[in-house]
């Protein structure tokens, strides 16, 4: 149960990267089962396209992003509240703990090379045009 909330975030991330990017999400559950002597946690179906493998499996990574940011503005927004810094500090582990890969996510992200080049060559171009 204590792994429950950060089960949710990691699961949600894979399931709204497929719905938002045509992946047709179609299955969904957070219900642990015994597979091989380890236990999965959740797990998220989804058929997936070229455009949507490799960001559906690694799209947990995000969190990461939302930890730094929090991290970063730690201090504007905690003012002089020791409760709400500490409550800072829980929020980042808990995105940083969901971001973490799973090997099947890393087992989907590797057999769709197609993906994970076209997704590199996307982002390159972003940052060659942003700067």
């Amino acid at each position: 149960m204590s792994n429950l909330p950060i089960t949710i975030m990691h699961e949600l991330a894979h399931y709204m990267a497929a719905l938002l990017l045509g992946g047709k999400p179609i299955g969904f559950t957070l219900w642990p089962k015994r597979e091989n002597g380890t236990w999965r946690l959740g797990s998220v179906t989804a058929k997936v396209t070229i455009l949507s493998a490799a960001p559906t499996a690694l799209a947990p990574l995000l969190w990461l992003l939302v930890a730094g940011v929090l991290m970063a503005g730690r201090a504007g927004l905690a003012g002089e509240s020791l409760s709400m810094l500490c409550g800072i500090y829980v929020a980042a582990y808990m995105c940083a703990a969901a971001s973490i890969p799973s090997w099947q996510d890393l087992k989907v992200a590797i057999t769709h090379p197609l993906s994970l080049i076209l997704w590199g060559a996307i982002l390159v171009a972003a940052d060659f045009v942003i700067g």
